[in-house]
């Protein structure tokens, strides 16, 4: 969409259509866990893959939504729950689910974006299931944790010539260096040192601010941070306010009988009204599910283009995505 045409589907984006949705883009607050923030689609092709996973995940079902008919919307949802249902053990009862939207995704790309795209990246998405029951979720043998050691060996190499022997030898070096072996691993949940927070796992840590502040209970409650206390009989709860009422965001279908259709909060991605009822509650830390990410609804429509009308979410209309490295298992 942003360097071609896909006719029937949606058109090649204007300048002006780029930058309203990175204008959109930029103003999202990703939690302090994701180190790299949304860029500008200017430099989309320089954005790195963890960049790409934070759309993916985040991002894409709200952006895309503007730019897509109802046909084209349903068919990327099918790979946006299949991978992100892979990417995660918390999702593991609905692996056969996300095999069935992959599959169904392959299937019907080439009727929608035309068979000369069926490139080897589709067909194989089609076998995700199979590495997956072998390896695990998807996060757990991808290539993301080696994308910021790049940097590292680019500086081990000192000129052009034997670059892998450079690289060797360093490696080498680092492999004899001795290591500190009774250096004491902090113990979790505990609170930040400046007192505005906790970090309740070594994955992620709760603070009073927009980004950082939401959580869900195991009870599906979406609350927001507000202070964490210690007492004698709880090592640390966390005192925030809960929402009272919640809604999907979307539901999708397999388009087979054996499964029913699947709603977003399955995936415990949900939409609220930043202004709807709450109350004051405290949540032992052992009662927290996942961090979230706070996505706000953006209240016009982000293709300036759109011909069609769009009905817009009320005004604060918040989506939240768990960030899914951060489910505690039971």
């Amino acid at each position: 969409m942003l360097d071609g045409d896909y006719p029937g589907v949606c058109e090649k984006w204007s300048t002006r259509t780029k930058e309203v949705a990175s204008r959109f883009l930029l103003s999202i607050q990703l939690p302090s866990e994701v180190h790299r923030r949304m860029r500008h689609l200017k430099h989309v092709a320089f954005w790195k893959g963890t960049e790409l996973r934070s759309f993916l995940h985040y991002v894409s079902i709200v952006v895309m939504k503007d730019f897509m008919n109802y046909r084209t919307y349903r068919h990327f949802l099918l790979y946006f729950c299949g991978v992100t249902i892979f990417s995660s053990l918390a999702h593991q009862r609905l692996w056969p689910l996300a095999d069935k939207f992959l599959r169904l995704f392959v299937k019907e790309f080439g009727s929608i974006y035309g068979r000369a795209y069926l490139t080897s990246n589709i067909h194989n998405l089609q076998h995700v299931y199979g590495e997956i029951a072998l390896y695990g979720p998807l996060d757990g043998f991808s290539a993301y944790p080696f994308e910021n050691h790049l940097q590292l060996i680019k500086r081990w190499v000192r000129s052009g010539t034997k670059c892998a022997q450079q690289v060797a030898a360093r490696s080498d070096e680092l492999a004899r260096v001795y290591r500190a072996v009774n250096v004491i691993a902090p113990q979790y949940p505990r609170l930040k040192v400046n007192g505005d927070g906790v970090h309740v796992t070594a994955d992620f840590a709760l603070m009073p601010t927009f980004k950082d502040q939401w959580f869900l209970t195991k009870d599906n409650g979406i609350v927001k941070f507000l202070e964490a206390k210690k007492s004698s009989a709880l090592p640390i709860s966390v005192v925030g306010v809960r929402f009272l009422s919640v809604a999907e965001h979307f539901n999708v279908s397999a388009d087979d009988n054996a499964f029913p259709p699947l709603s977003s909060a399955a995936l415990h991605i949900y939409e609220v009204q930043e202004n709807a009822p709450s109350r004051m509650v405290e949540v032992p830390w052992t009662e927290i599910r996942c961090k979230l990410v706070a996505v706000r609804l953006p209240t016009h429509c982000l293709n300036p283009n759109s011909t069609q009308p769009l009905p817009r979410p009320a005004p604060n209309t918040i989506v939240f995505f768990p960030l899914l490295h951060t489910f505690i298992l039971e």
